[in-house]
């Protein structure tokens, strides 16, 4: 049986940012992190640049899991699938070894949700969500020029942006109206849309893929409203699912992440759950900076220094190179309407309640500068 202080489940940026943030405060704690693939170091957001990059999945690796190891002094197992938490004894069994802990840390992501398609399109639909997600997609595309994106959210509109700069031709297909309809006015995705066009990106809204027929490597897909789509690969980017079988099967609360409070304890003694998989007070916030503040709060909670995690307004940078675009939107069922003023491709909308408070805000082009500024006139999303 393997012994630890801190057990770390992922090796994610919220696992790694946690392990780091703990090194600084205890150079002597036993830490142990497992990750279910290969542990090495990198930076999933950029993964959804890397086509116009012309990237391979290894160029993306910044430092190896052994590098890792050696540079935080901590136990480090790559391809190590945790299996079942025994919260009374604080073990945990994985496929290679039993862990003994005395603070658990989920820090166990998020997946891809996957649509019900046609048969004809079996092991021509695929999701990038890690490294060999990556490597995986990238080796399909050989020789291809038809993609296309299910989804026109965040993850589907970057990629739809990254391969059209690769020269690909891009479809997107979507049940939203526009592209990025959760974190824009109508107005404002309008814009985009049209930028994405002049990249080559073409659109088909509000309409599900009904049946698909393949015929010589081309995939004919035909939308529920008779319109069809030609294709000859499908890159499905229709959102993340908290991964929270492990939490369950421990007796941990569950909503749409693993519950914690503030200071990310779960509703079980010495567990502990960041990152993607985290729902922090009733968000689930799948960011690069609300993941880095919760590690260096849960840092402080692990070693003796009880510390709530706060949130302050933190707007979602698009990597969209056909159009700069910037975003906090207001809480869903918020009352309030938008105002919106700018031209050609500069402009700044604000959400405002009745009162005229702001309550969120969608900027595009050179309006994007203005983005710290207007955080700042918002209340704390957790304070």
């Amino acid at each position: 049986m393997t012994h630890c202080h801190t057990l770390i489940v992922g090796a994610g940026h919220a696992g790694y940012s946690l392990a780091k943030e703990l090194r600084k405060l205890d150079p002597h704690r036993g830490i142990c992190l497992i990750s279910s693939d290969s542990a090495d170091y990198y930076s999933k957001p950029l993964l959804s640049t890397g086509f116009s990059k012309h990237k391979s999945a290894a160029d993306f690796i910044q430092k190896t899991a052994k590098q890792m190891a050696d540079e935080l002094n901590i136990a480090i197992l790559p391809h190590c699938n945790a299996e079942q938490i025994d919260a009374e004894q604080h073990q945990l069994q994985t496929d290679k070894c039993v862990i003994q802990y005395q603070q658990l840390v989920l820090a166990t992501g998020a997946s891809p949700v996957k649509l019900p398609l046609p048969a004809a399109t079996a092991g021509l639909v695929w999701s990038v969500n890690d490294l060999a997600d990556y490597q995986n997609f990238l080796q399909q595309c050989q020789g291809k020029q038809k993609i296309t994106l299910l989804g026109a959210g965040l993850v589907g509109i970057e990629y739809a942006n990254d391969l059209a700069a690769a020269g690909f031709q891009v479809s997107v297909i979507a049940l939203e109206q526009q592209p990025l309809a959760q974190l824009l006015p109508a107005q404002l995705g309008e814009v985009l849309q049209q930028q994405l066009k002049t990249v080559g990106v073409e659109f088909y809204w509000g309409s599900a893929i009904a049946d698909a027929e393949l015929i010589d490597q081309q995939l004919s897909l035909t939308l529920a409203d008779g319109r069809r789509v030609e294709t000859e690969l499908i890159l499905s980017a229709v959102g993340l699912r908290p991964n929270v079988q492990l939490a369950l099967q421990a007796g941990v609360w569950c909503g749409k992440g693993i519950k914690v409070s503030q200071t990310l304890a779960t509703s079980v003694a010495d567990i502990y759950a960041l990152g993607d998989c985290a729902e922090v007070c009733g968000h689930n916030l799948m960011y690069i900076q609300p993941i880095s503040l919760s590690a260096k709060a849960l840092a402080l909670t692990l070693t003796g220094q009880s510390t709530a995690v706060q949130f302050p307004v933190m707007p979602v940078i698009v990597k969209s190179p056909a159009l700069p675009v910037v975003s906090w939107p207001a809480a869903s069922q918020q009352p309030g309407e938008w105002t919106i003023e700018g031209q050609e491709l500069d402009w700044i909308a604000k959400f405002q309640s009745p009162s005229g408070v702001l309550l969120g805000f969608a900027l595009t082009g050179k309006m994007v500068a203005q983005r710290l500024r207007l955080a700042k006139e918002m209340p704390a999303l957790i304070a």
